[in-house]
């Protein structure tokens, strides 16, 4: 059943890739900028979403940047193995389809707040929406919630991602789909232990959870929120970068860090990617 599941998979993206020659359609020659207004009227619909579990490195699916196949993975394994660039290639075919994914749901959730803000009154269920999106995002101000609630640059996720887990190859991104290095502070959180320190990390059941946690987390977090209103302004990725001083105790040489990531591995070219939104898979 599961071999013919991933056939299943394999057939999919090669037919994704198919149609989009046939359709001639080109990649957008900008570079990447924030989501503007205008794509409030974006489509709503979050694709089908394909699990894959415990993949091997044949099972992970190779990204067609123009319509990426909507894949979760989880317990990925180690890329130790492979060279430096094969682990670089295939960590990106594993991490690019939960980023967009991510990223999509939140524009999904700012596409409401931004119909909503025309309105003169309210359903009784947008009302509801309304109030859960405050509650989920920590603030009652409209202002402030319009500048959470929006999506993060694709490449500086990679990046991100790239040097918390070492390209894939951590303990906690292996055994527990941490990509990001987050923190368990409280009981409650699924851990696991470090094995030097009394410091535990999360553990999610798939990576798309530990990717939409971590845009959560520069969404709502205190120390972010010079990101937040940079972004908010437009600003270039290179100055979002800059915001993130405080993502580590490194301060200005993790900065420095992530900017040589996404510069020396070409990370902006991802930021072009879209995620393949047909119903007909």
């Amino acid at each position: 059943m599961r071999k013919f599941f991933l056939v299943a998979i394999s057939i999919v993206a090669a037919l994704i890739i198919l149609l989009f020659f046939m359709e001639e359609q080109q990649l957008p020659k900008e570079e990447f900028s924030l989501r503007k207004e205008a794509e409030e009227k974006r489509k709503e619909t979050i694709p089908t979403i394909f699990y894959i579990e415990n993949p091997t490195l044949e099972e992970i699916v190779p990204i067609n940047c123009s319509k990426v196949v909507p894949i979760v993975y989880s317990h990925v394994t180690c890329l130790r193995s492979l060279s430096i660039e094969q682990r670089k290639k295939k960590f990106i075919d594993v991490l690019l389809p939960e980023v967009l994914i991510a990223n999509e749901k939140v524009l999904k959730e700012r596409s409401f707040l931004l119909r909503t803000l025309r309105k003169k009154k309210l359903s009784k269920k947008e009302r509801v929406e309304l109030k859960k999106l405050k509650k989920k995002y920590r603030t009652d101000n409209i202002d402030e919630l319009l500048r959470r609630v929006n999506s993060v640059p694709v490449s500086l996720v990679l990046a991100q991602g790239a040097i918390e887990s070492g390209w894939g190859t951590s303990r906690f991104f292996i055994e527990g789909n941490n990509v990001f290095g987050m923190y368990a502070f409280y009981t409650t959180n699924k851990k696991l232990k470090a094995r030097n320190g009394n410091v535990y990390l999360k553990v999610y059941d798939d990576i798309l959870q530990s990717v939409e946690d971590y845009i959560y987390n520069l969404n709502v977090g205190w120390a972010y929120e010079e990101f937040r209103r940079a972004r908010e302004k437009g600003a270039s990725l290179s100055l979002l970068v800059k915001t993130l001083v405080y993502y580590s105790t490194k301060r200005n040489n993790y900065v420095d860090l992530i900017r040589n990531i996404i510069n020396k591995n070409h990370l902006t070219c991802y930021d072009k990617c879209f995620l393949n939104t047909s119903r007909n898979k």
